[in-house]
């Protein structure tokens, strides 16, 4: 699911989310199309929660563990010139 919707920000996606969620359940308020609205109801609980945690904690994540990739790189690089000097 990361990469279906690509030609939109994860954070657009989101909000896109929420927002069908929430039209999802004032719809089922204002309806009678009761079990059409649950099932839409449930998917799109499903794709608004995976939204956000890919928003608040996968993609940080990813960022942390790149710049912690680069910082080891760096160290081995300095660890292996130390060497050669030595």
């Amino acid at each position: 699911m990361l990469t279906r919707y690509a030609g939109m920000t994860p954070k657009s996606q989101s909000y896109l989310f929420t927002f069908g969620l929430a039209l999802t359940f004032i719809g089922m308020m204002l309806t009678s199309m009761w079990l059409p609205m649950v099932a839409g109801a449930i998917i799109l609980s499903m794709l608004t929660v995976e939204a956000w945690v890919r928003v608040l904690y996968i993609i940080p994540l990813n960022q942390k563990l790149t710049e912690l990739n680069k910082r080891v790189d760096k160290l081995q690089q300095q660890l292996s010139q130390k060497k050669e000097s030595d």
